[in-house]
């Protein structure tokens, strides 16, 4: 009863949690919440309650391939949102991570999926528009949307451990892992606050995705002797080191590309 329940819960109050934060603090944060694993991280502490370590382990490894939809997904929407309305901007970056969920299982190899992921990340936020406005913030939520954003995540964690039941725990996180919110929240953002509070909202999730990758690895390679609580905590230690070291990372780059891009212009 106790696992239904936080089923039912946990993952429509994170919804609540990025809606609000991405209301009172701006789209970048509430993107940042989305790319976290909000949904994959629920989903695997039920599977590891329910059906153990090595059944979480694949799950896991099913998750690090959605993680290469999730980053295909938001680059795409963020590029094409200036020049496109909503609607038509939603079913070419769906359209995108599509084609990166065809491919990503097809490596068969949780590390070349990782590497692809993470290429992606890297050269989409390295290659970011500089003049990249953060956007008014989104307005107040039509009354329907913040409800429905609730219980499509509810329903995506509750598929996720169905599935892992019925085809197995691999299909399961790449279920998981789909960026369904993302898919409701931007069109939304985008309506509402305009193309570049959009593209700061995929932003933010780009970034965070990278975090979520390690957390994904660690669960997938974890030591079966670790118990669920310390499983856990090295997971969300590897999300914040990578987490971290990608912000700063990119951050520092772009920095010496600049600098070095004035240095030109003033020599010549």
């Amino acid at each position: 009863m106790e696992s239904v329940l936080l089923r039912a819960a946990l993952a429509p109050s994170l919804a609540l949690l990025a809606s609000l934060v991405a209301r009172r603090m701006g789209p970048r944060r509430g993107g940042q919440l989305l790319g976290a694993p909000t949904t994959t991280g629920p989903f695997l502490a039920m599977t590891w309650m329910n059906s153990g370590p090595t059944t979480t382990a694949s799950a896991a490894q099913g998750g690090v391939a959605g993680m290469l939809v999730v980053a295909c997904y938001s680059l795409a929407y963020a590029r094409f949102a200036p020049a496109r309305r909503p609607a038509r901007t939603l079913l070419l970056a769906l359209l995108c991570a599509l084609g990166a969920a065809v491919v990503g299982p097809a490596f068969g190899n949780v590390w070349l999926s990782a590497a692809l992921t993470s290429s992606v990340i890297v050269l989409g936020l390295l290659t970011w528009p500089d003049a990249d406005p953060a956007g008014r913030s989104p307005g107040p939520a039509r009354r329907w949307e913040i409800p429905t954003r609730m219980a499509l995540s509810g329903v995506i964690v509750t598929a996720a451990l169905i599935t892992t039941a019925v085809i197995g725990p691999l299909v399961g996180g790449v279920l998981a892992a789909l960026p369904v919110l993302l898919s409701v929240m931007g069109p939304s953002i985008h309506r509402t606050a305009g193309a570049a509070a959009a593209a700061d909202l995929m932003r933010g999730a780009l970034t965070s995705v990278a975090g979520t990758l390690g957390f994904l690895l660690v669960l997938s390679f974890a030591p079966l002797t670790l118990g669920p609580a310390m499983a856990f905590l090295l997971a969300l230690a590897a999300f914040a080191a990578t987490d971290s070291l990608v912000r700063h990372g990119v951050a520092r780059v772009r920095t010496l590309a600049l600098a070095r891009s004035c240095a030109v212009r003033g020599g010549s």
